[in-house]
């Protein structure tokens, strides 16, 4: 079938807004391509049977999340905060201490990890459901997290979502406001911070938060640095069981150790392994598709990156796509494999030189470099002599004479 690749696009949307009508008729398109074409009507078939496990389970998971949220709320004390609500100030600039995000303002989407680490921050807000259980063991659900690892992994994402789980607003300490040149004004900024926190019922984050829990027997810093960080240590021992706090650092290495013993849960965020980048290739490609050796292409190319690396190298493709890759504005038009691949290195060419040291050095010299080495590389990565040809813009048995003849130079056939 022409145009397949926008088929399955167009079928992933509709399966997305669960329509019912659309997938009955996109049953009955497998079964036609079945009898023509099975790798499409495969392809297809995977796509209804991924649609539909989700719809399964949606209604289990909006029960379950419920179950969390209103077991949360029951467990912690407070007032219930509003958006009219008052908000701390510094009394010397009054600039806010806070931002506050409230659930429904929230994305319901979790962030993209790694199958275990999902598993893990499910069990985490799970055990709100078994709290009166707990309990009586002498235990109790974690309410003190620490998220850790490097920038653009997700830890504000992270936050966000596990807020919105609890159905609780997110309160969100403002640095700008919260750190202060002025002698003990820092330390009473925290104070307040944590009055109004433990005041309502709510989870307070705290972000970039070597800011102020910084190492104490750091050389560098003055006797503030002190003053402060006993501040925060007092703030958090009096918030315990008043709250649930999350708190997150590019700079785990800065933190003065007697902080981390204030957090029952420490969460490392790294960088995405590759099963992981191509969940973020998927999301972040729609509306879209990727091909299956693109994909693993594009997975290559990536190894290294953050997930925010990752979006803002696909945001800079589709931008390419639609300048220079022969396409309409929806980048949609039809064009052969080579063509397409040819396309795809190009951009990753241009965001290469337009994105700094993004891309893993070895990866970066490969795909600046000849498409002999290119194609070599991949060749190694198991790519198939085909495959690898659709990507740097050959023919099969042109990569096969290439492949043969390594010193031949990009540019000539031979």
């Amino acid at each position: 079938m022409e145009h397949f690749d926008i088929v399955l696009a167009l079928s992933r949307i509709a399966l997305d807004a669960d329509a019912p009508r659309a997938a009955h008729q996109l049953e009955r398109l497998k079964a036609l391509l079945t009898e023509t074409d099975k790798e499409q009507a495969g392809k297809l078939g995977r796509l209804l049977t991924k649609g539909a496990r989700r719809q399964a389970m949606a209604p289990m998971a909006l029960e379950e999340m419920r179950s969390t949220a209103e077991a949360a709320r029951r467990h912690l004390p407070g007032e219930t905060l509003t958006p009219s609500t008052p908000l701390p100030h510094d009394r010397e600039t009054s600039a806010p201490l806070v931002n506050i995000q409230f659930p429904e303002g929230i994305e319901t989407e979790p962030p993209i990890l790694t199958e275990r680490l999902s598993a893990a921050i499910d069990d985490l807000l799970n055990e709100w459901q078994r709290a009166d259980e707990l309990d009586r063991i002498g235990t109790r659900p974690h309410t003190r997290c620490l998220i850790f690892g490097p920038p653009g992994v997700g830890k504000t994402k992270l936050a966000h979502y596990l807020a919105k789980r609890l159905e609780l607003p997110c309160v969100e300490a403002r640095l700008d406001g919260l750190v202060s040149s002025f002698l003990g004004t820092t330390a009473r900024n925290i104070g307040s911070l944590f009055d109004f926190a433990n005041r309502y019922r709510c989870v307070l984050f705290l972000d970039e938060f070597d800011a102020i829990a910084k190492a104490r027997d750091d050389a560098q810093e003055v006797g503030e640095i002190k003053r402060v960080v006993n501040s925060l240590l007092q703030s958090l021992d009096g918030r315990d069981g008043k709250g649930f706090t999350l708190a997150a650092t590019n700079h785990e290495h800065l933190l003065d150790t007697a902080v981390w013993r204030r957090f029952d849960a420490r969460i490392h965020l790294g960088l995405p392994d590759a099963e992981t980048r191509g969940k973020l290739l998927d999301t972040f490609v729609k509306p879209l598709s990727l091909q299956g050796a693109e994909r693993r292409f594009l997975q290559w190319a990536t190894e290294g990156m953050s997930g925010a690396d990752v979006e803002a190298l696909i945001d800079a493709g589709k931008r390419f796509i639609v300048l220079h890759g022969g396409a309409d504005a929806d980048g949609r038009k039809r064009r052969d494999a080579a063509t397409r691949g040819r396309t795809i290195l190009e951009a990753l060419r241009r965001h290469a030189l337009l994105s700094g040291r993004l891309f893993r050095p070895d990866r970066a010299a490969l795909l600046m470099g000849s498409d002999e080495a290119l194609m070599q590389a991949l060749l190694n990565e198991s790519f198939t002599q085909q495959e690898t040809g659709d990507l740097v813009g050959l023919s099969q048995s042109q990569v096969s004479r290439r492949k043969a003849r390594p010193e031949t130079r990009a540019g000539t056939d031979g």
